[in-house]
């Protein structure tokens, strides 16, 4: 029957219904976009602890001999997007023991506040807790030596800090048995294509990429080597960037 306003019972009553529908559903995402946002301070310690855990104070040289002699791949495919669910879920599925990671070097540029493991091989465990190399063949002081990690929208974390990098700033790799020192003289944001970055070079070069903020381009930030030096001679405040110190380094 219809009310003095044109409408049945059966109308208003899936007016209210769909009214509570939608209370529901705006709910729902509200627990679901908070939850995601109190899994970012947990990916950042996940993150921080694993590269932490990772990182060259805790080896020896002939411990970075033995890691990189591990087999690992280089597939392309299977990096995935930096998310704070997958960095949580790949923990509490063990997918993430950084003990586990072929650490085989450290990256270091002090003025920007990077410190980072080097893991050999392409994995998305290991560019998310570090830098990964990118050819099998890559030797630290020879030819190119290509690097990359994840982009975060932590300006701090993994390679972010690239976006504020400038020429003349000095980058630092270490295998614990020499440091090399590069002074960043390029830096540009290329299409995903531009894989002739990875070529080999006459000149020894390190080549350091990662996503824009867009995640579509990639930010690409060169120097050419300018020094080398054994570890025990190395600056100690060289030294203190990668955390270790001339008694582990020897």
């Amino acid at each position: 029957m219809a009310t003095r306003n044109g409408r049945t019972r059966s109308e208003r009553h899936q007016r209210r219904k769909g009214g509570r529908w939608r209370i529901v559903l705006a709910t729902i995402l509200l627990i679901i976009g908070g939850a995601l946002l109190a899994l970012n301070p947990i990916k950042r310690m996940l993150i921080e602890q694993g590269t932490e855990a990772s990182g060259v104070a805790h080896l020896t040289a002939e411990q970075i001999k033995e890691n990189k002699k591990k087999n690992v791949t280089y597939n392309f495919d299977d990096i995935e997007q930096l998310d704070a669910a997958s960095v949580v879920r790949d923990k509490l599925l063990g997918n993430a023991e950084a003990s586990e990671l072929p650490t085989i070097g450290a990256i270091a540029i002090p003025e920007l506040g990077m410190n980072l493991p080097i893991h050999m091989g392409v994995s998305n465990v290991g560019m998310y807790l570090g830098a990964g190399t990118l050819d099998p063949n890559q030797e630290m002081g020879k030819s190119n030596y290509p690097l990359a990690s994840h982009h975060s929208i932590d300006q701090n974390l993994l390679f972010a800090p690239l976006m504020k990098a400038k020429y003349g700033q000095k980058i630092y790799l270490t295998d614990l048995e020499k440091v090399y020192e590069y002074t960043i003289d390029y830096i540009e944001q290329v299409p995903a294509e531009a894989v002739y970055l990875l070529d080999p070079t006459e000149e020894a070069v390190v080549t350091l990429i990662t996503c824009d903020y867009g995640l579509v381009d990639r930010v690409v930030v060169r120097g050419t080597l300018s020094d080398e030096m054994k570890i025990q001679d190395a600056d100690p405040a060289v030294l203190k960037t990668f955390e270790i110190d001339q008694t582990i380094a020897g």
